[in-house]
């Protein structure tokens, strides 16, 4: 079975109030080009379909116009299952009405999981429910052979999986969930077909490039282990940094996102493409990259020579920026105290008549502070800057030790205290 993994799509973000449709829209023609090409047996969009729970009626006509073109596409190869789950971002009710009229286009669309009543005993009626919603058997068309499985896990606090066994604490149900689907998995498997897990979470130890450590550690934080061993491949959603988990053995990834959500996300973007011949056996994972219509870009006076690094000096840069260069800009600048007070007014003039969209402008440190001077940071500096940036400014010795994982075990203990928050 052959597996196109993508996930945190993002539809209908905008930007420092910029529309990114059209960003969108060029990313949803590099997907119907890599469905083409690859003729994949199932689409799996690992969560985070929309960016709000919201989403206006242009972004759920992209949404819709886009997945029936990806299908009309696979239409021409003999057919391609698609399988899409709720994220974080989502409206997992909304996203269950919709899928039900999806159901007639060989798409599922898993949104929530379903409730129960702690108090009372669980009854047959309500596992066969849960089992035919994530529990999905892929087929290229609603007629065709069944080719493999997918185990579906959407975005659930810990608390809201069924409680199973009243014993379990709110931590322990989703693990005790995943092991029960997968228990009846196996039972429908009799052909040894491949299993695909997909879920929408952050996995202990996963590299958060990009996002911010409080928002993720008020989410959820899984270990692989909740995941049982019942599949061969997880394909993972809400980390946008791509990457495969640390102890998987090459069977459990993040694709990323599409396209860069913020400037801290200006590494490359991918989809997974994911072949497995049968169950048991290693997946074979190749990374396609989609490439962005507006970059990321980070001007900063920190990239200009001793002497000539001025606020002046950095608009000098900005006015030399190309005219048909496509890109959202973000400056840092290295000033002491308040910037003039019509400067984000000549940023916006330096870039009339160009691509480039202005942002924002960022305050950093300077590399030296002056003699007797201490640390200076201004109101927007210290709000930028994250739990670990502010840690290794004010107690910079304590990141200097060499043990390794010191700078991973701040950050879970980062987690660990905005869980409690939450």
């Amino acid at each position: 079975m052959k597996i196109l993994h993508t996930s945190d799509w993002h539809i209908g973000q905008t930007f420092y109030d910029y529309d990114r449709t059209e960003e969108h829209k060029y990313f949803f023609e590099q997907l119907k080009k890599i469905v083409k090409d690859e003729k994949p047996d199932l689409l799996l969009v690992s969560g985070d379909l929309f960016h709000t729970s919201a989403p206006s009626i242009s972004a759920q006509e992209l949404y819709n116009e886009s997945l029936l073109q990806l299908r009309d596409e696979a239409l021409a190869f003999g057919g391609m299952h698609i399988v899409l789950i709720a994220g974080n971002h989502d409206s997992s009710s909304k996203l269950d009405v919709d899928g039900l009229l999806w159901k007639y286009f060989n798409t599922d669309v898993v949104g929530a999981v379903p409730r129960d009543n702690d108090e009372s005993p669980k009854n047959t009626e309500f596992y066969d429910y849960v089992f035919s919603k994530h529990i999905i058997p892929v087929r290229k068309t609603r007629e065709s052979e069944v080719l493999g499985y997918v185990v579906a896990v959407p975005h659930c606090y810990p608390q809201n999986f069924p409680n199973i066994n009243p014993e379990d604490g709110k931590q322990e149900r989703m693990k005790r969930f995943i092991s029960l689907l997968l228990e009846k998995c196996a039972e429908l498997n009799t052909e040894g077909l491949p299993v695909i897990m997909t879920a929408h979470t952050l996995v202990t130890g996963s590299n958060i490039k990009g996002h911010d450590a409080l928002i993720i550690g008020g989410l959820d934080n899984s270990d692989l282990g909740t995941f049982g061993s019942g599949w061969d491949y997880l394909a993972l959603g809400h980390i946008h940094f791509p990457q495969e988990i640390k102890g998987s053995n090459g069977r459990a990834r993040y694709s990323g996102s599409p396209i860069p959500m913020n400037f801290e996300e200006g590494y490359e973007h991918f989809v997974n493409i994911v072949e497995i011949e049968k169950r048991g056996e290693m997946p074979q994972v190749r990374q396609i990259p989609i490439e962005p219509i507006f970059k990321m870009e980070t001007l900063s006076a920190k990239d200009l020579p001793e002497g000539k690094r001025s606020c002046m000096d950095l608009l000098s840069v900005l006015e030399a920026y190309p005219a048909h260069k496509k890109a959202y800009i973000r400056l840092e600048v290295l000033e002491r105290g308040e910037l003039p007070p019509d400067y984000i007014q000549l940023v916006k003039t330096a870039l009339t008549g160009k691509k480039a969209r202005y942002c924002l402008v960022k305050q950093e440190i300077p590399d030296k502070p002056l003699e007797g001077e201490g640390i200076y940071l201004t109101a927007a500096q210290v709000g930028a800057l994250s739990p670990r940036d502010m840690a290794e400014i004010i107690v910079p010795e304590l990141f200097e030790k060499k043990e390794e994982g010191y700078a991973e075990l701040f950050d879970q203990a980062v987690t660990n205290v905005s869980e409690q928050i939450n």
